[in-house]
């Protein structure tokens, strides 16, 4: 297909194809006069052109244009055109590839080529003339067929490669073929089709692909056009491989979740023999494929002459003249058999049958679709990263625009629920799709690719069905980087109708409307939220001058203030200094202003409201972002997040459960509900939903790591470990690290926690917590002096973050416990009890008064608080092994009140 290859075709009763299959259905029949829309392009049946052409239909439609059935009056025959859009008729590289398309392919004069007839204008349409095919494309043919018979392949690939045998002989490379760019005519004529990214090889002596040319197509790219490496006349024998290996076995030689891992395949992994799907397959057949399918192009079939002389010579009487290495293919088909005999012979034994397998007991669903969620249960759909490829990386923050884009107009469909942009982002490509699906609760999968040829920018867009384990759409877009929006638009639409959801007046509405009409600074926008995916101090000041570039250009443009508050929340983060949380804050309130009907700017002002510790207001701007966006589970969970910090633990609770009610397969649900009932006490609960993480996503460390925290709190130190472990292989994260190191310090392994909490310290310097938990060990392994500068270090972080949020209880209970610990009671006391009053209900602040009243030795006052906390569920176990506590070891109290409450525990 030209220009806008590979569109799915939608056509009801006999269909026609030309040059182009892409979807779309001409407009109801209208007779008379050219219409109205002339001018942009666009024609309805009836029409005219320049007085010679009537248009019947469209066939289909790309980004540079559209092609139709038309009726040339002169000549009295149909034909088809493909007509040029006129907006791109200015754009020199357009014109360019539009005149190259009509003489490379018109110079081709051969039967099993499309007929090129002329390049034309009239009423300020340019347009190409050229013959017209009834009948359906290969991709249709193998669409409806799955596989061909024998026969029929043979003929279609002797045909094709007669074909590309023209084309390479006037030294033309297609560059671009695929099945749908092969057009099946009357009685199985084959018709290559589609010049539009051909190249000649007289343009460039070495073969090197030109900057400013598009790859091909993802799906039937060779490995060096992967590479972006040299590009001859093999490069067309590899995908001719790729077709014929379809065509016989209704499959593609390589596997894989994404287009990312199929074309990693391809460079890295020698191609399968067809026979191995299809016994059916003759010998010469599959020799022939596996042969153009070598990776390296020096031990492929040099030209199409080759391949076809090998067609001929396995129908001659005698086939012996074939070029194919069949003895080393049955090499490897006996070692393969080899293998398989072996194999069957160790599964015959139960032992070894267990540890090949990798399963204790039978296993329920589909192979690898395992904790996907069934589509039965609802549209769960995550839009993953878009893929550049090629050279174009200085693209990728193009690529991450579309997919925000998509992701923020699908978060507005009531019938989809739809995974955070940030949360679909950290999926890995390389990773198989059941496994990314599981990670992110989604049972469809939005996957992309991107290619830039100049201004010029192509997409490839799939849904995949993964609970189902099919593809249930895909089509390539194709246009200029300032028609970015457009894009946004057309594959939003598209993709709206392939999820079969009907969206509302008021959705396409909101779905419709622009963040900005100055392309300029969106673009500014774009480049700030691709830095912002950094995790480097610099990769954030990009981002903030990207966003600060962008307000210039626009400052009416809201969601660029989003930018600024979003990354300088992030620099406070690395910085500790309240000035960035007074620029997030003020840049989210002037969003406000601007735009108060976005989500996005209630999410960026309640996270500078919670950051700041004025948390009542966060509540109010998230249960604003909630009612703009009731199915995002993103919503409730920040909600949740800022009832729990002003108190409000119903509120809190019903958040969570809202979140996970909404998405039940996210583990990131079950993970900050579970962290609620930590929080609260409620430990059967939160183990419960921490367990739950390691079913949903046994390959985040999140859930291991949580239950680890579950058994530490409870006094469980040895069951722990193997969690703690567990989630630092999957993960080194310093939150693990400080666990573990408290596990090994109530195990009186002073050495081995310090050492585990040095190495949590290093991963994260600013944290007063770990940094106190650091000098915890140094003091109780003997290392006074070191202790004792630790605990300043962990008062004066403790400072500077009160400084910007002077409502943060928890930091108040550290810098509490660390005057307490250097023997400064009266300024223990004094923070100890402003945690307490700002968090009452809080067990780990009751908790936290107990220890200092008896490093203290304040001993009645730490029988007090240690009722309370026991009356509010904290394990007895923890308190009876806490060193802290050891000057009341001695006291009857503590010994009765530990018995009374070991007595009540379920």
């Amino acid at each position: 297909m030209p220009i806008a290859s590979g569109a799915a075709t939608e056509a009801t009763g006999p269909r026609t194809t030309t040059v182009l299959s892409g979807s779309g259905s001409g407009s109801p029949s209208r007779t008379g006069a050219r219409s109205a829309t002339l001018i942009y392009g666009v024609f309805a049946p009836g029409d005219e052109l320049g007085h010679r052409y009537r248009i019947e239909r469209m066939l289909g439609q790309g980004g540079m244009g559209r092609v139709y059935k038309a009726y040339d009056t002169e000549l009295e025959r149909p034909i088809a055109l493909k007509v040029l859009q006129p907006e791109l008729t200015t754009d020199a590289n357009a014109m360019q590839r539009f005149k190259q398309e009509l003489l490379l392919a018109s110079r081709i004069s051969h039967k099993n080529i499309l007929r090129i007839h002329d390049l034309g204008e009239a009423d300020g349409v340019k347009f190409i003339s050229m013959a017209f095919v009834d009948g359906p494309d290969l991709h249709q043919v193998l669409q409806e067929a799955g596989r061909l018979p024998i026969e029929r392949a043979h003929n279609i690939a002797m045909q094709l490669c007669e074909g590309l045998d023209a084309a390479h002989s006037e030294g033309v490379v297609h560059r671009d073929l695929k099945p749908q760019n092969i057009l099946i005519g009357s009685g199985d004529h084959v018709y290559v089709s589609d010049f539009g990214l051909a190249k000649s090889l007289e343009s460039s002596t070495s073969g090197m692909t030109r900057t400013g040319q598009f790859l091909g197509t993802p799906r039937y790219m060779a490995p060096e056009q992967v590479e972006t490496g040299p590009i001859d006349k093999r490069t067309d024998i590899y995908a001719f491989g790729l077709i014929l290996f379809e065509m016989v076995t209704g499959e593609n030689p390589f596997k894989g979740d994404s287009t990312l891992q199929v074309m990693y395949k391809r460079v890295k992994e020698k191609a399968p023999n067809p026979q191995q799907i299809n016994s059916e397959v003759p010998a010469y057949m599959a020799g022939i494929i596996v042969h153009c399918l070598e990776r390296d192009p020096a031990r492929r079939y040099q030209d199409a002459k080759e391949v076809l002389a090998d067609l001929r010579a396995a129908h001659a009487p005698a086939s012996n003249g074939l070029r194919i290495p069949l003895p080393e293919m049955r090499k490897h088909w006996w070692i393969g058999a080899a293998l398989a005999l072996v194999l069957a012979g160790l599964l015959a034994i139960p032992q070894v049958h267990h540890i090949l397998s990798g399963r204790a007991g039978p296993v329920t669903g589909s192979p690898g679709t395992a904790g996907v969620p069934p589509l039965a249960r609802g549209r769960f759909v995550a839009v993953l990263p878009v893929q550049v490829l090629g050279n174009a990386a200085q693209l990728g923050y193009i690529a991450q625009g579309i997919q925000e884009a998509l992701s923020a107009k699908l978060f507005q469909l009531k019938d989809v629920r739809t995974t955070s942009t940030d949360a679909a982002a950290a999926a890995d490509p390389k990773e198989p799709l059941p496994k990314i699906a599981r990670e992110l609760g989604a049972n469809l999968l939005v996957q992309g690719s991107l290619q830039g040829a100049g201004d010029r920018i192509r997409i490839d867009v799939s849904l995949e069905d993964v609970a189902d384990g099919k593809q249930l759409w895909s089509k390539e877009f194709t246009g200029v980087t300032a028609d970015l929006f457009t894009l946004e638009d057309q594959i939003y639409s598209q993709l709206v109708a392939a999820l079969n959801v009907t969206p509302t007046g008021d959705e396409m509405a909101r779905a419709a409307a622009r963040p900005t009409d100055n392309l300029a600074a969106y673009d500014l926008y774009l480049r700030g939220r691709s830095a912002l995916r950094g995790h480097q101090g610099k990769d954030i000041q990009s981002a903030l001058d990207y966003f600060n570039q962008a307000v210039a250009k626009d400052p009416s443009f809201a969601l660029a203030y989003t930018g600024v508050a979003d990354a300088s929340l992030r620099m406070y983060g690395i910085k500790k200094d309240s000035f960035w949380t007074d620029k997030a804050l003020a840049a989210a309130e002037q969003a406000k202003q601007l735009n108060g009907s976005l989500p996005e700017v209630h999410f960026a002002l309640g996270s500078a409201y919670s950051a700041t510790g004025k948390y009542n207001e966060a509540v109010a701007e998230l249960k604003r972002a909630v009612a703009l966006a009731p199915n995002s589970d993103e919503a409730y969970r920040r909600l949740g997040d800022a009832y729990l910090r002003s108190g409000n633990d119903h509120a809190a609770i019903q958040s969570f459960q809202k979140a996970v009610q909404l998405n039940p397969y996210f583990w990131n649900n079950q993970d900050e509900i579970g962290n609620a009932y930590f929080q609260l006490g409620d430990y059967t609960k939160a183990l419960d939903a921490f367990r739950q993480i390691t079913v949903l996503a046994p390959d985040i460390d999140a859930g291991y790591e949580n239950m680890g925290t579950v058994y530490l709190r409870e006094g469980k130190y040895k069951e722990c470990i193997p969690y703690y472990q567990k989630a630092l292989q999957i993960e080194p994260y310093w939150t693990t690290y400080s666990n573990l190191g408290t596990a090994y310090f109530f195990l009186k392994q002073y050495a081995d926690a310090a050492g585990t909490y040095e190495k949590a310290v290093a991963l994260n310097p600013n944290d007063s917590e770990v940094v106190v938990n650091l000098a915890d060990a140094y003091r109780w392994s003997g290392q006074q002096d070191k202790a004792r500068q630790t605990y300043q270090q962990a008062i004066s972080l403790g400072y500077k973050e009160l400084q910007t949020n002077p409502q943060d209880a928890a930091t108040m209970a550290q810098i509490a416990l660390s005057y307490a610990k250097i023997g400064n009671a009266q300024e223990a006391q004094t923070f100890i009890g402003r945690a307490r009053a700002l968090a009452a209900s809080n067990v780990d602040y009751i908790y936290d008064e107990a220890e200092i009243d008896a490093i203290l030795n304040r001993q009645d006052g730490a029988l007090r608080a240690l009722r309370e906390a026991f009356e509010r569920h904290y394990p007895v176990d923890y308190a009876s092994g806490d060193q802290e506590l050891e000057n009341l070891q001695n006291n009857p109290k503590f010994t009765a009140l530990i018995k009374e409450f070991s007595a009540k525990k379920p």
